[in-house]
């Protein structure tokens, strides 16, 4: 009986802890989709995610599919017309048309999926993961020489061209995704400290901080149990907004030749279009590529603005 007893009054506890947080996040939840935007942003994030995790589900073909092959007796025949236009069945399907190879334009998009978001996210991820903390440092001591250490090195930096710095890198190091990713997140940074010890130097003139210093509570705590959580949902906003940088930097890079070629992006697609002199002949091979690219930065995009909405409501 004292065991029942015992359980039951476990759960209340649990059950008390837990119910304030799923109310905060329904009320959230239902802020976030008056927004039609997020809601947009969400549907097309789900779409790639689903992408990136089944790729064979919902692409037509396996990448080292081609055109003609498989149709034609297993042989490439003399008068094929590669790229080809999408074509739904005759002599082969392929919904967005080919490149030069024979492979399908769709195909590669859905494979290239995987490698966009991993970039967005890895990059977004590592940005924050720099940002933050240090944001959080400089406006807990602000206008003490640590403050002031951070800050000139963010003045430095920001100093530093983004994209001359990635192509210097990358030719240092090596075409790679990792570090294409570790360029991105070391220029990518800065926003996101700044914009946090703005916000640090508000919070740490609240009652509740004060309360804690009067407690006795030591600097480490104060900055990770008592500020840190009410900055996180802003660092979310921004790590949203540094992954949708990370996407378009990384096809930037493709385009200018300094891009992992073994791999398929949609970067590396629209540099092939250039490399072959199709930008106008061959809009099917140039158009969706670019469209994917734009539709994942808006999709990251759309979501931080509702995200920002839930947590500094102006209404």
């Amino acid at each position: 009986m004292s065991t029942q007893s015992e359980q039951a009054s476990s759960f209340s506890s649990i059950k008390e802890r837990w119910e304030p947080r799923i109310e905060r996040f329904r009320r959230g939840w239902d802020r976030y989709t008056r927004h039609k935007m997020g809601v947009i942003g969400l549907a097309i994030m789900v779409m790639y995610i689903l992408w990136a995790l089944f790729p064979s589900v919902f692409a037509p073909h396996r990448p080292e599919w081609q055109a003609y092959i498989g149709y034609t007796n297993g042989y490439m025949p003399s008068d094929a017309v590669l790229p080809h236009p999408p074509a739904f069945g005759d002599p082969f399907f392929a919904p967005l048309g080919t490149n030069e190879a024979g492979q399908g334009v769709f195909t590669l998009i859905v494979y290239a999926t995987k490698d966009a978001l991993y970039i967005g996210f890895a990059a977004g991820l590592l940005s924050s993961l720099v940002g933050v903390p240090l944001g959080l440092i400089s406006g807990f001591y602000g206008d003490t020489w640590i403050d002031e250490a951070i800050q000139r090195i963010v003045d430095v930096m920001y100093g530093m061209p983004f994209l001359p710095f990635l192509i210097v890198l990358v030719a240092i190091r090596g075409i790679s995704t990792t570090n294409i990713i570790l360029g991105i997140a070391i220029t990518s940074w800065l926003n996101n400290c700044i914009l946090i010890r703005g916000e640090t130097l508000s919070l740490k003139e609240r009652a509740y901080v004060e309360s804690a210093q009067v407690a006795g509570a030591s600097d480490t705590r104060i900055v990770f149990r008592h500020i840190m959580p009410n900055v996180v949902p802003l660092a979310f906003v921004y790590l949203a907004q540094d992954a949708a940088a990370a996407i378009i930097a990384q096809a930037s890079l493709a385009y200018l030749g300094l891009a992992d070629f073994t791999k398929i992006s949609w970067g590396t697609m629209i540099e092939s279009v250039k490399a072959h002199n199709m930008i106008y002949s061959a809009p099917w091979w140039l158009i969706p590529p670019g469209l994917a690219i734009t539709a994942l930065a808006a999709a990251f995009y759309f979501i931080g603005f509702s995200i920002e909405d839930v947590v500094n409501p102006q209404d």
